[in-house]
C-alpha cells in the first residue's frame, strides 16, 4: 500500500496487548520455567510506555540447569523483536529479574 492509498486515522494498542506479547515471549523461551507474579508485577510483567517507547521489567523463574546469562540475553532480544515486529513500537529497556530457580523434585 502506498501513501496515497492510506486511510487517515490512528491505531492504538492497549498496554495489556503488549503485556501479553511479553508474557507469551517469555513462556516460549527455553530456560524460562514461568513468570513470577508478585505485588510488584502482576502476571510477571511491569511496563511503562513513555512517548511511544515501551520499558519493561520482567520477573521470571529460571530452570535450574540453564545458563542464566544466555537465557536472559536471549529473552531481552526476543521481547524487543516481538514488540517491534508485532506492534511497531520502540523498546527503551527490558530488565529481567530472576526471582527463583525451578529445581527438579527429588525423591
Amino acid at each position: 500500500m502506498n501513501e496515497k492509498e492510506r486511510v487517515p486515522g490512528n491505531t492504538t494498542v492497549a498496554p495489556e496487548v503488549i503485556e501479553t506479547i511479553v508474557q507469551m515471549t517469555a513462556d516460549d523461551t527455553v530456560g524460562v520455567a514461568r513468570l513470577y507474579s508478585s505485588n510488584n508485577a502482576q502476571n510477571g510483567v511491569k511496563m511503562k510506555i513513555v512517548d511511544g517507547t515501551v520499558n519493561a521489567d520482567v520477573y521470571i523463574v529460571l530452570e535450574a540447569d540453564c545458563s542464566t546469562l544466555d537465557v536472559c540475553k536471549r529473552l531481552q532480544k526476543k521481547i524487543e523483536r516481538a514488540i517491534k515486529e508485532m506492534v511497531g513500537m520502540n523498546v527503551g529497556y527490558v530488565n529481567i529479574h530472576i526471582e527463583d530457580f525451578n529445581y527438579p523434585e527429588t525423591k
